[in-house]
């Protein structure tokens, strides 16, 4: 089975509202493969079918709160555009795994990976957002694209350390 760890960035939380600004896919124990620079303006159509058409390779998807937020983002924006959803995949969502396995103040990617000693989430400002989004600033979108980067990193490192816990799979 051919599984990848997989990610979105975008400039809101509503897909009515906003827009795909990055992605990232990671085939398990491989080398991350980034998506951007496919938007004018509000129209990410590109950038959305590049995603999902290399997120349909992979047999088994991991995220984190991508059940939740980056499978319906991304649908959402693909049907905005008169295209075909993902279809539907093994998904694990690590944040599920968390939320029923831990206590921790916070069930985020941050605040677990940093509980289990796991480094390299990295944070951004509302302005690099804005920028990226709004002015289209390259600077910024790169800063977005590396974070989106490190966030793969990371949740692999957590699917290692909580793959025992897994007791079901969804699919999305």
């Amino acid at each position: 089975m051919i599984s990848a760890i997989w990610d979105i960035e975008t400039s809101g939380l509503k897909s009515n509202f906003a827009v795909l600004l990055a992605g990232g896919i990671k085939p398990y124990q491989g080398e991350p493969k980034m998506f951007t620079g496919k938007r004018k303006g509000e129209n990410d159509k590109e950038l959305c079918i590049a995603i999902k058409n290399e997120l349909e390779k992979y047999d088994l998807l991991y995220s984190f709160y991508g059940l939740g937020f980056d499978l319906k983002f991304l649908n959402s924006r693909l049907a905005r555009w008169g295209e075909k959803t993902l279809s539907r995949k093994l998904h694990v969502d690590l944040y599920r795994v968390v939320k029923k396995r831990f206590n921790t103040h916070s069930k985020s990617l941050g605040a677990v990976t940093e509980f289990l000693g796991i480094s390299g989430k990295t944070h951004l400002n509302f302005e690099i957002w804005m920028q990226a989004a709004l002015e289209g600033d390259k600077k910024a979108l790169s800063s977005i694209v590396e974070h989106c980067r490190q966030d793969l990193i990371i949740t692999e490192k957590l699917l290692d350390r909580v793959k025992d816990g897994i007791i079901s799979i969804s699919l999305s």
